[in-house]
């Protein structure tokens, strides 16, 4: 290794540490949503305060802003959630898989089946199997320390 290979794995160091001290400062992600959430509202109130609006591209359409601090725009926001929260496509997908992997994990399915898995690997396999059950218990309040260790 060479002094160029060196300093530059120290370089990339430094800002890997940077990037951590940094996300370790940020607050939890539902405290982030909320604040964006306030941010949006607030921006929402400047730009109709100030009447600032964009023209679409393709359309010609003029888009202007809706005052969220409004009554109708409270309004909007009220009666609109529902349609928002169901509209987003992915959204169903991760609630049920969330929903599966919480009655799995608090049935105790998931303990299981990886307790199966590595008492039953042939011996060959038992490190493979091992390390992949590890990986899998991720998915399951890392239940794979208390399980595969012991």
């Amino acid at each position: 290794m060479n002094k160029s290979d060196s300093s530059d794995n120290k370089l990339f160091s430094k800002f890997l540490t940077f990037i951590e001290t940094v996300g370790n400062k940020l607050p939890h992600p539902a405290t982030l949503f909320g604040l964006f959430a306030v941010l949006v509202i607030i921006v929402s109130w400047i730009t109709s305060f100030f009447d600032l609006h964009v023209q679409h591209p393709r359309t010609n359409e003029i888009i202007s802003p809706v005052n969220l601090l409004s009554v109708e725009g409270l309004h909007l926001i009220i009666t609109e959630m529902v349609h928002n929260f169901t509209s987003f496509a992915p959204l169903g997908t991760v609630l049920v898989a969330m929903l599966g992997i919480g009655i799995a994990e608090s049935s105790g399915l998931i303990a299981t089946v990886l307790r199966l898995m590595v008492t039953s690997a042939p011996k060959k396999l038992i490190t493979f199997v091992i390390v992949f059950s590890g990986i899998l218990s991720n998915t399951a309040a890392e239940v794979g320390y208390v399980l595969l260790i012991p």
